[in-house]
């Protein structure tokens, strides 16, 4: 492969690396995930439920890479 057309093909490889690794961070940043929403939601109502029945609240298991 000629010198000139890797180096290109290398950098576009870094260019798409950086742009998934900070789509991945905002994404974790993201105050309006959803995914990350409905499992805060999950655990409240969790230890709401334990709070009114008197025992302790179950962990719900991660489900979201974010």
């Amino acid at each position: 492969m000629h010198p000139d057309v890797y180096l290109t093909v290398h950098q576009q490889r870094d260019r798409e690396l950086a742009r998934e690794l900070e789509l991945r961070r905002a994404a974790q940043d993201c105050p309006g995930c959803i995914v990350r929403a409905r499992r805060h939601l999950a655990a409240l109502t969790d230890r709401v439920r334990a709070r009114l029945a008197g025992t302790r609240p179950a962990t719900a298991p991660a489900c979201c890479p974010a």
